[in-house]
């Protein structure tokens, strides 16, 4: 973090107004990274002005590769047990698996409607 003030700090000296004796707006955008964040500063000079922006993000932290790991072998074991059910009923593994799919969907707004219903309903 200390870095990224640094160079932010270093930036405004590079634009400052001394060093810019034309009248158009000079723009320079720099970013850094220091870890898991990153800043983004831009300095605008015009005439004896000067204008920095300095915008800092945390990036997201990277999945581990055992949670990837077992979310593959999950799906994998699902689409398994899909297809020992279309090859039982006689059907291809595509159509069992709209089947699935759309029984889920069915159950899933059936579950979320009688939730509304109860917490709607008043009692006598």
């Amino acid at each position: 973090m200390k870095a990224l003030f640094a160079s932010v700090a270093a930036l405004g000296l590079i634009a400052s107004p001394a060093l810019a004796a034309t009248t158009t707006p000079a723009t320079k955008t720099v970013t850094t990274k220091s870890g898991n964040t990153k800043a983004t500063t831009t300095v605008s000079t015009k005439g004896n002005s000067t204008t920095a922006k300095t915008t800092v993000t945390k990036t997201a932290t990277a999945t581990p590769h055992k949670a990837k790991h077992h979310r593959k072998r999950h799906a994998m074991k699902s689409s398994k047990a899909i297809a020992k059910k279309a090859k039982a009923e006689g059907e291809s593994v595509a159509t069992e698996m709209k089947e699935q799919k759309a029984a889920t969907q069915h159950h899933a707004k059936k579950s979320t409607s009688t939730a509304k219903k109860a917490a709607t309903k008043k009692p006598a």
